[in-house]
């Protein structure tokens, strides 16, 4: 949607009835012209409404599971300044997550896009704060992670049209910005596990000046761009290195053509051997309008009624339209559509129509063609067989080092990999990947490859055996900590441990509430727990057999009540770390037990220093930065896990002392509303502002630091302390807030005035 302002929109009072509209089914076919019919039929499928108010959301995309279709989604934008970001919901309208993160514009998605050694679906969205953001979708709960982003150049003011295209020639992957009639290409790449683009073409469209619209075709290396006002759709080659010189392929009503303008979403329906058609929504007549894909000759319009329960389409903006069958209410594919104008007086949403539906109510019908599947864009030529992996790297047999990398190849570019190492569970993985740690003695490490013509049979394997010899005369004994563990009061009764020992190859004991003590591994995992206060003690024994004289130990309690209140949002574990000596590295261990779709929410502190936006690790999103004081410095990022989460995560700071804390939540679909922050000079206490939350039980999560190595802090009323580091330089603290609506300011006291700063954000929590 531009920021001028749209003519008075209208439902139509009586449709056309359907009479004399053709669609050329396969390439080189004739087709009658069109007259002024206007086939009608309602949407059966409604999403909730979009998180922002007045003009929000914008465009949808259509993300097909890779194994299940019915778990398919539709993803939507919102460009407010109030909701801001991107919603991905289920094929029945359901939210699934929420993901604030910018005003984005337009989005896209493409499949097989290779990222560090996967392959992996790829969402692209424009984003109004002048980026193009990268997202790659989680199969195991369809949430999203982001993976790159980056600028435009200067001459595209706001980034708002979008569209990704995959070229057949060479298998790279572009991305197409759009504004005020400036056009960039983009080429991607995602060799280092982010992506990253490189300008690569640019032009200006001839005429009005206002372009929203795109979509490019990968098969017939097209890119079509709606020009507003009086203007039309453009097509040019999609190549690079093709000329910026297009043809105006569709004209408005003012210029003789057939569409009224504002010609906004424009999306391609594909059919087998280069059939299928160009679709165009006309936001000034309400209407949709179909185009022969080949040549581009128009075949007519449809218009969505109110029926089944969903008011009409009006106004509408972006759209996406897919062929591929995905069962439940959509066997024979969909189209999807923004509409501006909701009914009772609700915020907008996106509507979507049975692709059969649209087919049937022409005369003759268009195309119904499930045989083409976008999910093989990029997938290369499919073959009867599954893939062959092959180890390229591995370390010597025998190897006095107790670390190991492996790096391995297969003979699918589409592959994914999964490893093993000693016979533990196969675990997605990317080459190369390494291990630490690792015990004296023999040790086997498999990989395997898997593509959409199945598993490799016969991972690659490699045995090798680790020989360590103990420093001669050694007596010092190792120093043992524990770097994850349960929050102070939790109401699991179940509990991980996550412990290290200042001495490779070193050998533990672990006792929990006084018992023997016993042999053990990291991670000691606890069940079955009783209600009360419990105590875990770990001694670390070295490769020349000195024991720890004192244990690395942690008090904790199992409450019987729910501090969530019955949210569903649970705090289900923490882990910390502390520099207590100048570095540039702040490493987080991962908390223990993550699982698919957990929400990670990390509080990191810095005395001093700065953490700059390639200083991320992949997948984190920033949520905030308080830097407006020299020390304590926060930051806040999260992110949702997926099924192959690293062991820890490392943010790069310039020099300096630093401490950080990841915690775990389930049952969070993502932020609720955009984190507050706050700081101040030395004071015995420090306030942050409220956040509003939009819906009931949201997870209230706060971080504050101090500039002092001994001061101790409070938490706020009706928070609860989730950790303190050890140098207790900061802590996190959370709370439930049971009804929607401010928060009210959160203060926490301090032992000694110190300067200070902090930040309070919500959490959402996932629909039912």
């Amino acid at each position: 949607m531009s920021v001028r302002s749209l003519p008075n929109r209208h439902k139509f009072a009586a449709m056309l009835t359907v009479a004399g509209l053709l669609a050329g089914l396969h390439v080189g076919l004739a087709a009658p012209a069109a007259n002024a019919a206007v086939a009608q039929m309602s949407a059966t499928v409604e999403t909730a409404p979009i998180h922002g108010s007045g003009d929000a959301a914008d465009d949808p995309a259509i993300w097909i599971h890779p194994a299940d279709p019915s778990k398919s989604t539709i993803i939507g934008t919102d460009k407010s300044t109030d909701g801001r970001g991107l919603v991905v919901y289920d094929l029945s309208g359901r939210e699934l997550f929420y993901y604030p993160d910018g005003r984005m514009n337009n989005v896209d998605v493409r499949y097989n896009f290779p990222l560090g050694g996967s392959r992996v679906g790829l969402v692209g969205a424009s984003n109004r704060g002048r980026s193009l953001d990268f997202y790659k979708v989680n199969e195991s709960d369809r949430s999203l992670t982001k993976i790159g982003s980056f600028a435009p150049t200067a001459n595209i003011g706001t980034p708002r049209g979008f569209s990704f295209y995959r070229s057949p020639d060479t298998g790279k992957y572009f991305a197409y910005v759009t504004d005020i009639g400036k056009v960039e290409q983009w080429e991607l790449d995602g060799s280092t596990g982010s992506v990253t683009g490189r300008l690569v073409r640019s032009w200006t469209v001839s005429g009005p000046a206002h372009t929203e619209g795109l979509v490019a075709d990968d098969e017939m290396k097209r890119l079509y761009i709606a020009q507003e006002d009086i203007g039309g759709i453009w097509r040019y080659g999609a190549e690079p290195g093709d000329p910026t010189a297009g043809t105006k392929v569709v004209s408005t009503t003012e210029n003789g053509g057939d569409i009224v303008q504002d010609i906004k979403g424009i999306s391609i329906y594909y059919g087998s051997g280069g059939t299928g058609y160009l679709l165009a929504a006309s936001q000034g007549s309400n209407r949709f309008h179909a185009y022969a894909r080949d040549d581009n000759r128009p075949l007519g319009a449809f218009a969505i009624p109110a029926g089944n329960g969903i008011d009409a389409v009006t106004g509408m903006d972006g759209i996406d339209v897919t062929n591929f069958g995905v069962g439940g209410p959509f066997p024979q594919g969909f189209f999807v559509t923004q509409d501006t104008a909701n009914d009772n007086g609700q915020r907008q949403n996106f509507k979507a129509v049975p692709w059969q539906s649209i087919a049937a109510a022409y005369t003759p019908a268009l195309l119904v063609d499930a045989a083409y599947d976008p999910r093989k864009i990029g997938a290369g030529t499919p073959t009867s067989q599954p893939p062959d992996t092959t180890i390229t790297s591995k370390p010597a047999n025998p190897s006095s080092s107790t670390s190991a990398q492996f790096s391995f190849t297969s003979t699918s570019a589409s592959a994914t990999f999964a490893c093993s190492l000693d016979s533990a569970a196969f675990e997605n993985c990317l080459s190369p990947v390494s291990y630490t740690g690792l015990s004296v003695g023999a040790h086997t490490f498999q990989v395997r490859s898997s593509d959409q013509d199945g598993t490799d049979p016969t991972p690659a394997s490699h045995t090798w055996t680790v020989e360590t010899m103990p420093p001669a005369g050694d007596a010092t004994p190792p120093e043992t900590t524990i770097t994850s563990g349960p929050p102070a009061t939790s109401t699991s009764t179940s509990a991980s441990f996550v412990f290290a020992s200042s001495e490779a190859n070193s050998t533990f004991q672990c006792s929990l509430d006084g018992a023997p003590r016993v042999a053990c591994t990291s991670p000691q995992t606890y069940t079955a727990l009783s209600t009360g206060s419990h105590t875990f003690g770990v001694w670390a024994t070295d490769a020349a057999g000195n024991t720890d004289a004192t244990a690395a130990s942690q008090t904790w309690s199992v409450s019987p009540s729910d501090p969530g209140g019955g949210s569903g949002i649970v705090r289900e574990s923490v882990s910390q770390a502390t520099n207590t000596a100048a570095g540039t590295t702040l490493t987080v261990p991962k908390p223990v037990n993550v699982a698919p779709g957990d929400l990670l929410v990390s509080c990191l502190a810095l005395n001093g220093g700065s953490i700059t936006a390639t200083g991320v690790p992949a997948g984190w999103t920033r949520l905030a930065a308080v830097t407006t004081i020299s020390n304590p410095k926060v930051y806040g990022y999260y992110k949702v896990a997926t099924a192959s989460e690293a062991a820890s995560y490392s943010w790069t700071t310039t020099s300096t002392t630093s401490g950080g804390a990841v915690a775990r939540y389930s049952g969070a679909s993502g932020l609720d509303a955009a984190a507050t922050s706050a700081s101040g000079a030395a004071k015995a206490s420090g306030t942050v502002p409220a956040v509003t939350t939009t819906t009931a039980n949201a997870m209230l999560v706060g971080c504050m630091s101090v500039n002092s190595s001994s001061a101790t802090l409070t938490s706020p009323a009706g928070m609860a302390q989730a950790v303190e580091t050890g140098a207790r330089r900061f802590e996190v603290a959370d709370g439930v807030q049971a009804a929607a609506g401010p928060s009210g300011a959160k203060t926490w006291t301090f032992s000694a005035a110190r300067e200070w700063a902090g930040w309070l954000v919500a959490l959402r929590p996932k629909t039912p």
